[in-house]
C-alpha cells in the first residue's frame, strides 16, 4: 500500500490518510507486498449505482441477518437460534450439544473454517484440512463501542454536526508510526499510537441512542492476539485509552464527551462472535489467500458447504458468499 500511495500521491499528508486502507483486518504492514489489494477489495463494492460506497443499515448491521431470516421463514424455513452444534455428520446432518440430531443431506456452515473443521472431526478431507490450517487466522483489530454526549469536535473543522460526521473518519499515522505499531503488536505489545477508523451510526439512525447522545464505533489496529506479558484482562483498559487518545489528538472534546466505552480485542471478538482468532474475515485476505486460493463454497466433504467470509470473494457484508453457496447447493441437487 505504501508503494501505491507514494506513486500516485505527492502530498505526504494524503499518503498518511490512505495507508490504513491497505491493512483493514489484515495482519500485515502497509509496507508489505499485496496490501494494496486490500484497498481494491474494499473499494470494489457498489451501492446506489456509486462505486466504492457502502451503507449503514438502520438498527445496525445485524439487521441484515434478521431480514434474511424473515425472508427464509416466509419461504417455509425453520430457524433455531442459541442451539450450539456439537458435530457435523456429512450427508446426514448435525448433532447439537444437547444431543438432539437434526437430519439433513446438506449442511451449509457460516462458521469460520477452523470451527467447521473442528465440528467435522475425523470426517474432514486430509488435503482440505491442510489447506484450512495453512490460512492465518489470528486477528489484529480492536473494536471500541462508544456512547457520546456529543459528536467529536475536530480541530481542523470545528462543529458538532458537520458533513464528515456522516462519513467515516480516519486518524492517520506517520509512516514510522505504522512501522513501529506493527512491530510492537507482532512482539506482543500495545503500540504507543493506534490507527483508527471512526463511524457515527446515530447521525443516520436516531433510534439507537437516547435523545441528545450519539454512538461511535472505533475500528483500530494493530493489537496483539496474545500479549508477551499478561493477557487481555490486564491490557484491555489501556488498549481502550490508546484508541481514544488517537482521536483526542484531533478532537478538543475527547475524552470529555465519552459517557461509556467498551473495548473488544481479538480474543473478545473470538468469544463474543465466535470467530476463531478474532479474525474479522475468517482468515487472511492478502493475495496469496484470495481469488483461486480462497476456499470455495463446496468442500471436498460430501454434503458440506461454506458460506462465510472464508470463501471467495472474501469478507465484507456483501452477500456474495452466501449466494455462491446457494448456487453450489442447487447445482448439486
Amino acid at each position: 500500500m505504501a508503494e501505491l500511495v507514494e506513486r500516485y500521491l505527492t502530498d505526504e499528508r494524503l499518503q498518511y490518510g490512505y495507508l490504513g486502507q491497505g491493512v483493514i483486518g489484515t495482519n500485515a504492514s502497509p509496507f508489505d507486498p499485496g496490501t494494496a489489494s486490500i484497498r481494491f477489495h474494499h473499494s470494489s463494492g457498489r451501492l446506489g449505482g456509486l462505486p466504492g460506497t457502502w451503507g449503514y443499515v438502520k438498527g445496525g448491521m445485524g439487521m441484515v441477518s434478521f431480514f434474511l431470516a424473515d425472508a427464509a421463514q416466509d419461504a417455509g424455513a425453520v430457524i433455531a437460534a442459541g442451539v450450539p452444534v456439537a458435530q457435523i455428520i456429512p450427508e446426514e446432518g448435525a448433532t447439537l450439544e444437547s444431543g438432539e440430531r437434526i437430519e439433513a443431506p446438506v449442511v451449509i456452515s457460516n462458521a469460520d473454517p477452523r470451527t467447521t473443521l473442528r465440528l467435522l472431526a475425523n470426517a474432514a478431507d486430509p488435503g482440505w484440512r491442510a489447506q484450512v490450517e495453512s490460512i492465518p487466522i489470528e486477528g489484529c483489530t480492536l473494536k471500541v463501542n462508544v456512547w457520546l454526549r456529543e459528536l467529536p469536535n475536530f480541530q481542523a473543522r470545528p462543529g458538532l454536526c458537520e458533513p464528515h460526521h456522516f462519513a467515516q473518519v480516519n486518524t492517520p499515522l506517520t509512516k514510522q508510526e505504522w512501522k513501529d505499531g506493527y512491530a510492537a503488536a507482532r512482539q506482543g505489545r500495545l503500540p504507543d499510537r493506534l490507527w483508527t477508523e471512526l463511524y457515527f451510526q446515530s447521525v443516520h439512525d436516531h433510534s439507537i441512542a437516547p435523545e441528545g447522545t450519539h454512538t461511535m464505533s472505533i475500528f483500530s489496529q494493530y493489537v496483539p492476539y496474545q500479549f508477551s506479558e499478561g493477557g487481555w484482562d490486564d491490557h484491555r483498559e489501556t488498549a481502550k485509552q490508546r484508541a481514544l487518545e488517537a482521536l483526542a489528538r484531533f478532537c478538543s472534546n475527547i475524552p470529555d464527551a465519552v459517557i461509556e466505552a467498551e473495548a473488544l480485542g481479538p480474543p473478545d471478538i473470538e468469544k463474543k462472535v465466535g470467530l476463531t482468532g478474532g479474525h474479522i474475515f475468517q482468515g487472511e485476505c492478502l493475495p496469496q489467500y484470495m481469488w483461486r486460493h480462497r476456499l470455495s463454497a463446496k468442500t471436498p466433504v460430501p454434503g458440506v458447504y461454506l458460506c462465510g467470509a472464508c470463501t471467495h470473494p472474501g469478507g465484507s457484508v456483501i452477500a456474495m458468499n452466501g449466494r455462491n453457496a446457494a448456487m453450489a447447493v442447487l447445482g448439486n441437487a
